[in-house]
């Protein structure tokens, strides 16, 4: 499939950009919080047994796996740098600007949108379970620091974060998943710090399809709800009924 643009904008104080309808070098990297063995030392200590929050993510064991498939050609799909004319830096980075600490890339998939905003001079760091792509992102980006784990591994760090980008990494969460992944978001972010995510939306709960696996839309609505279960406070957001593609900021509130 080709990138298309959509005449789509934005009309938040994250200024008025272009959205994209479908790029897959933007939404294929995504919904990586299926399940693999955790951080490396010493950033996470090993996982609780029996703990509530790994059983909830490992339905989403299959999604790592088949990201980390040979027959899935990370290089191609997913892309392994921002290009210059991408959409989706008119979002990203000013709120990158405002982020005073270390940036977490969560499923950095490729490492491109990690890479690129190590290179304007931010200090940030990746987290992906699928193997391939972990090991992709740490040859294509060497000065930056790219952890093998998954969302539910965050909820053990002792690390907190001043900023998570998190575009498109949870699409694939259900809704029996996604509550306790935005929990461990919340654990591995400062109070007062951000969330930048994309997700698919839409007027229900359902799953779509997606080439690599199930994804969800997810209501706009149900979704600040469920962050602001977590812990967060929704910023901004946007979504155009024309496209499932959405996102917003929300702020972790404070304990």
């Amino acid at each position: 499939m080709s990138p298309a643009t959509s005449p789509m904008t934005e009309r938040s104080s994250l200024r008025t950009v272009p959205f994209r309808s479908w790029n897959p070098k933007s939404h294929l990297a995504i919904g990586l919080g299926g399940h693999l063995r955790g951080f490396s030392a010493p950033l996470c200590p090993p996982r609780r047994v029996g703990s509530t929050l790994r059983v909830a993510l490992m339905a989403t064991d299959d999604v790592s796996k088949a990201y980390s498939s040979p027959s899935f050609d990370a290089d191609r799909m997913l892309g392994t740098t921002v290009s210059p004319d991408d959409p989706d830096r008119r979002l990203i980075e000013p709120w990158a600007r405002g982020i005073d600490g270390v940036i977490l890339d969560v499923g950095a998939g490729t490492g491109r949108w990690a890479g690129h905003l190590a290179g304007l001079g931010y200090e940030v760091e990746g987290v992906e379970p699928a193997t391939r792509l972990v090991e992709l992102a740490r040859r294509t980006h060497p000065s930056v620091t790219f952890h093998h784990g998954a969302i539910a591994d965050l909820s053990d760090c002792p690390k907190r974060w001043a900023g998570l980008l998190a575009w498109y990494s949870l699409i694939h969460m259900g809704p029996d998943e996604l509550p306790d992944a935005l929990i461990a978001l919340r654990t591995a972010v400062k109070d007062g710090g951000s969330l930048l995510m994309s997700f698919f939306s839409g007027t229900s709960l359902e799953p779509m399809y997606h080439p690599v696996a199930t994804a969800y839309r997810w209501p706009l609505d149900e979704l600040t709800q469920a962050l602001e279960t977590a812990g967060f406070q929704v910023i901004d957001s946007h979504w155009d009924p024309q496209v499932p593609h959405a996102y917003l900021t929300a702020k972790a509130s404070r304990r």
